[in-house]
């Protein structure tokens, strides 16, 4: 676990609106804890039955469009992050989370595209991603795990100096929708042109409902990216 990591664990949103709210609760009978329950209150409005977060995140996933991809493609790279290691390990069977459909997109690309090296990258859910596809039937062969990477610019520079990818070369990138602009630049920061295919779409129809978790959830991962 990175330091990155433990920062952001402390300071994304939810755990500020939650945190607010348990103060407000504790301190019932003090101007405080009054405080902390308005605020808590207005939190949830915003961010929980107003579409505040879809409205943040949906730049993000726009940034780079889904579309047909330039032919032929020589390799397509899926970044780690959408696999639930604790369960895989439990249970012997690899779990995917709510991203899971970064690794049912790369597999429906490796298909289309037989010609293709195939590249996991990232050292978050290698066990798991290496069952997954062992069992979805890919061909070993076809593919390369770069399991070191701790964020997102070292799976672009480390991948990099792994394949070396030729120049003229034709791959493909799948990530998150939300997190594809992070991603796509720190692909070009290592000097790596690459098309963008996103995958795993958060957003949709602007809608007023009562959904916290979700809404929650996709306001930490806007305000990660962000």
């Amino acid at each position: 676990m990175t330091l990155n990591y433990l920062i952001w664990s402390v300071i994304q949103p939810s755990h500020w609106i939650l945190l607010t709210a348990i103060v407000g609760v504790l301190a019932w009978k003090t101007r405080i804890g009054s405080r902390c329950r308005n605020v808590a209150a207005v939190l949830i409005v915003v961010f929980g039955v107003l579409p505040t977060a879809e409205l943040v995140m949906r730049p993000l996933e726009t940034r780079f469009p889904l579309t047909d991809l330039l032919a032929p493609v020589d390799g397509i790279i899926v970044l780690a992050g959408s696999e639930h290691r604790r369960l895989s390990r439990l249970y012997d069977q690899p779990q995917l989370g709510a991203a899971g459909d970064r690794l049912t997109s790369f597999l429906m690309l490796a298909t289309t595209h037989p010609e293709a090296r195939l590249v996991y990258s990232g050292a978050s859910g290698y066990e798991a991603a290496s069952a997954f596809f062992a069992q979805s039937g890919i061909d070993g062969e076809r593919l390369t795990f770069e399991s070191s990477s701790r964020n997102t610019c070292e799976s672009a520079r480390l991948s990099k100096e792994l394949l070396e990818p030729a120049p003229g070369q034709n791959w493909v990138l799948v990530t998150s929708a939300f997190h594809m602009p992070r991603a796509m630049g720190c692909f070009r920061k290592a000097g790596w042109t690459i098309q963008a295919y996103p995958a795993d779409y958060r957003t949709g129809t602007t809608v007023f409902c009562f959904a916290l978790t979700r809404h929650l959830r996709n306001l930490d991962h806007a305000t990660h990216e962000w």
